[in-house]
């Protein structure tokens, strides 16, 4: 309870600075990076070169206010709870595999199932998602016209698997960038163009973190 508690507080802590200049950083934590689109905050005094494995967490996901009214309004038919939980499960694994292959290919890092010595928690969260053109529903493919294919917000925790300490905390927003005109999106396209925001902002939060360990 008092690890969720504290996992909300910095949350909403972070996100009410988003777009603006950095804020006092939490007690015991410093600002290592900070931008537009982005905030890294380390703890004090940590130790990093000992931490050299990873376990992912699986990211929990949440839409931006009003996504699944207004995209019923716009496609004309309702989505059923299946509908917006295999949306969910969809971004929540494209982001799995990224992170998976991101930390994969990191020098220092090891990826493990296993609490240990030198072993953090990855806890991400993906919120503020918005999709153009979410893919299937009701049997039937949901294609728009759309100056931009969407937007996402990656937060990601860190703490120490033993102790549970917190050791680092910040988050990284993506837009899709807008062309000046409408095109078609669709399944495949959001896919892809979702994926390389998704990458962007795990290579960013990771170049924190070794900003943070230098």
């Amino acid at each position: 309870m008092i690890f969720r508690f504290m996992l909300v507080f910095l949350t909403f802590s972070m996100l009410a600075c988003r777009g603006g200049p950095p804020v006092a950083p939490e007690p015991g934590m410093e600002i290592v990076g900070h931008g537009r689109d982005g905030e890294f905050q380390a703890a004090v005094g940590v130790d990093w070169s000992k931490y050299t494995k990873v376990i992912l967490h699986a990211a929990p996901v949440e839409f931006r206010e009003n996504w699944q009214r207004d995209k019923e309004r716009e496609y004309k038919t309702k989505f059923r709870e299946e509908d917006m939980e295999r949306f969910k499960a969809s971004v929540s694994g494209q982001f799995a595999k990224v992170m998976h292959k991101k930390l994969s290919g990191q020098d220092g890092y090891e990826l493990t199932s296993e609490s240990g010595p030198g072993v953090m928690r990855f806890l991400p969260r993906i919120v503020d998602l918005d999709i153009q053109a979410p893919g299937w529903v009701q049997g039937s493919i949901v294609e728009s016209m759309s100056r931009t294919k969407g937007s996402v917000t990656i937060e990601l925790v860190i703490r120490d698997s033993v102790s549970d300490e917190l050791l680092g905390v910040g988050w990284q927003h993506q837009s899709d960038p807008q062309e000046g005109y409408m095109e078609m999106t669709n399944t495949v396209n959001n896919t892809v163009a979702f994926r390389l925001m998704m990458q962007n902002a795990t290579d960013w939060l990771l170049k924190q973190l070794d900003e943070a360990g230098s």
